[in-house]
């Protein structure tokens, strides 16, 4: 289904949206060559070396500009992200005449100005990558964001990233193909894979962060938590209204305003338990119809509430990562 922007499209803009929402995959010969690159730039991210995280994310941007046959484009790593009342600015792709396109990245968040998340950094660059692959491999005349756009960033990540180094977690496309009624059985699990991943462990190792600027295990559990309520009071409001507005959360102001480093790992697990299960009770008792209710998204257009699981399928198995990586102390 096109973004609701697509509406105001003129009729050769969007037969040139279609032409990219057609497009789901960039693949990348060989993706392990990047595997060195790409830890350089986790390390330089950790390292909040601003120099050393442009190096490493040139030479990830080169490698692929390489083998996807791209021509070369620069790239700038700025220090805190701008920011105003419409949110902030993770990334930017510009190209002008008779200058090299550009690609500009904050490595820092505009309001706590922590580092940003390793996965998140190399997300938005892959994000800009994108629409200079849409203008200079895939000769789209413009570089719309269709769901065809974000299924092409997501595919670069994987196979630069998670098929590399995990391999076994869907991905939220991957999620969309399953039957309904598998991923409400994946979200059936996450309370049970939550408990079982914090057992044992000391109020210390829940709370001890892999770094200064990651999250720690109990703070995972305390963001699945808040969530889960996040989530049913979208659903109520796309029960009570149609087609709703649905603004995005705030998990870093969550986590600061709640104090989640004081909250009790194991209470906020059985918290999330009980709000699982009212959200499986409330999913199994909608009729066919219903499950294509939605609201709009400011970014991504119409969202139904069967999307919805597959998000929090994939939400479920990303922050289950999380938490097992910190309690390992990495990032």
């Amino acid at each position: 289904m096109p973004f609701s922007y697509y509406a105001r499209l003129s009729r050769a803009q969007q037969a040139v949206y279609r032409e990219s929402d057609a497009i789901t995959q960039i693949r990348v010969p060989q993706p392990e060559r990047f595997a060195a690159a790409v830890d350089a730039l986790e390390s330089a991210l950790l390292g909040e070396d601003r120099a050393a995280t442009q190096a490493a994310s040139e030479r990830v941007i080169r490698g692929l500009m390489d083998v996807l046959g791209a021509p070369p484009v620069r790239v700038e790593v700025l220090a805190a992200r701008p920011h105003a009342r419409w949110g902030e600015l993770h990334g930017l792709y510009t190209a002008e005449r008779g200058r090299r396109p550009k690609i500009q990245l904050w490595m820092r968040t505009a309001k706590q100005k922590r580092v940003v998340a390793f996965r998140t950094y190399l997300r938005t660059l892959l994000h800009e990558v994108g629409h200079h692959l849409d203008y200079t491999v895939l000769g789209l005349e413009e570089s719309y964001h269709t769901e065809g756009f974000y299924k092409r960033e997501s595919s670069l990540f994987h196979q630069l990233v998670t098929d590399l180094r995990r391999g076994a977690m869907p991905t939220m496309e991957e999620y969309a193909k399953q039957p309904r009624e598998q991923r409400l059985k994946r979200l059936e699990r996450t309370a049970d894979e939550l408990a079982a991943a914090i057992a044992g462990q000391s109020d210390a190792a829940l709370g001890k962060r892999p770094d200064a600027k990651n999250w720690a295990a109990k703070e995972v559990v305390s963001h699945l938590r808040d969530t889960e309520e996040f989530f049913m009071l979208r659903f109520a409001t796309i029960m009570a209204v149609d087609n709703p507005p649905l603004a995005p959360p705030d998990p870093d102001r969550w986590a600061d305003e709640r104090q989640y480093l004081r909250n009790d790992a194991a209470e906020a697990t059985r918290a999330f338990r009980k709000r699982r299960e009212e959200t499986l009770a409330f999913l199994r008792n909608l009729a066919p119809a219903e499950w294509e209710r939605g609201g709009t998204h400011a970014v991504r257009g119409k969202i139904t509430i069967d999307a919805f699981v597959t998000l929090m399928a994939w939400h479920d198995d990303n922050h289950l990562d999380q938490l097992r990586r910190a309690l390992e102390g990495k990032a």
